[in-house]
């Protein structure tokens, strides 16, 4: 059946493809710790196909910006009109950033870098001629004395990569990357490359981290029927920021984050659920997003033989309890109670499909379908498991699912 997927999403690219012309876009990215900064280049020969790149600055830490063609900067904003050949637009990006006092989610030191291509590369809206869609590739330039570079994205040489999202005619580098004086290890999973990277001498427990994903890997493909062909997990103990946040390609994971808590749950394998299904929300249904991650972490572990019987009816027990005073789960983030209780609703109601069905069914042909979607409400959630079941569910005929009153929308929708 994957087998089948794989094949039937290269001939639709390649179809997609043959139809709409391309143009070859290029980023390198120099990165100099002594001004801790990136010099980001942006090259096409486009040919007269990219019109208009406009770039969102909002986040202050863009400058020097200079190019070719015609550049216009106003409101946060930058308007280029690229010359048909040899376009190039360069900036400078201030790449550390605390995210707590003291934390840090992007951080570059002398010896190394941690931070999200999403920040280095400024988000852009853009105008083509038709459907035209880049060729990109990203490609680095370290200090002397570092060593590699890791990102999600697939190598194709010792500091380059192929930025290839079919979803997007105008790739753009995202999710967490590294650079530096290393430790790596590679794992082939399936048809997956799993790489896990962090500083050399960092607290990261590299290997801890390859065989609990490998442990859980096969229960991975076998509830979502999906997978990435590269993911990379990327981390640090401190100054970083102390938690986990994953991306569209990757994660990053601090080095004193166990592998699985004491209450039962992993924050690997929940931010790792969020890589593969890449499940976004929206209408203040963001506990849907959290809540399958956080079911899934304590499910697949218990479907790779990791947990027992008791032991997984003990943690939902205990995220039970914890979410106990929730009594909506409609707000605009979930986390901690809230994620607690809609894991139980979930794992509530998946006990339910199955007892309708006869077996059939489970919540994993509902997750399936939301993959598809991508972006999901509440509304829309409902009426998958309806289509699933065949009925509406009576566990999800529930006060936790109705928006706040102050919302004047009873109902999920």
């Amino acid at each position: 059946m994957r087998l089948l997927f794989v094949i039937l999403t290269f001939l639709m690219s390649l179809a997609t493809h043959a139809e709409n012309p391309t143009y070859p876009l290029n980023y390198h990215v120099t990165l100099n710790p002594e001004h801790d900064r990136a010099e980001v280049v942006i090259e096409s020969d486009h040919r007269g196909l990219l019109k208009l790149l406009d770039f969102d600055l909002s986040s202050g830490r863009y400058s020097n910006l200079e190019a070719n063609g015609e550049l216009k900067i106003e409101d946060d904003r930058a308007l280029w009109t690229p010359p048909k050949r040899n376009a190039r637009l360069t900036l400078h990006v201030e790449v550390s950033h605390e995210r707590d006092p003291g934390e840090y989610d992007s951080l570059m030191t002398e010896d190394w870098a941690i931070f999200r291509g999403d920040d280095i590369i400024p988000a852009a809206r853009v105008r083509t001629v038709g459907k035209a869609y880049a060729e990109a590739w990203l490609e680095f330039s370290l200090p002397k004395h570092w060593t590699s570079v890791t990102t999600g994205w697939d190598k194709k040489g010792a500091r380059r990569f192929r930025i290839d999202n079919p979803e997007r005619r105008f790739d753009r580098p995202t999710g967490w990357m590294i650079a530096g004086q290393l430790g790596t290890r590679r794992e082939k999973l399936g048809e997956t490359e799993l790489v896990v990277s962090a500083p050399k001498g960092s607290s990261l427990r590299r290997m801890d981290v390859v065989t609990l994903i490998t442990n859980v890997w096969p229960e991975v493909e076998q509830a979502f029927q999906t997978a990435p062909p590269k993911f990379a997990v990327i981390g640090h103990g401190d100054p970083m920021w102390r938690g986990a946040l994953s991306g569209p390609n990757a994660l990053f994971l601090h080095g004193d984050r166990p592998m699985v808590s004491e209450n039962g749950t992993s924050t690997v394998v929940h931010e790792l659920i969020h890589v593969v299904t890449r499940i976004d929300s929206r209408d203040r249904s963001d506990w849907l997003v959290e809540g399958l991650a956080e079911y899934y972490a304590v499910e697949l572990l218990y479907r790779a033989g990791s947990l027992t019987e008791a032991r997984r009816t003990r943690i939902m027990e205990g995220l039970a309890d914890w979410g106990s005073e929730v009594k909506t789960l409609r707000k605009k983030r979930s986390a901690g109670a809230t994620s607690a209780r809609a894991a139980v609703l979930l794992d509530e109601l998946d006990r339910e499909i199955q007892s309708v069905t006869d077996g059939e069914r489970t919540l994993d042909d509902v997750t399936r379908v939301l993959i598809e979607k991508r972006t999901v409400t509440t509304g829309m959630f409902l009426e998958v498991v309806e289509e699933v079941m065949g009925k509406p569910s009576k566990v999800l005929d529930t006060p936790l699912l109705r928006k706040p009153s102050n919302t004047h929308q009873p109902k999920a929708q």
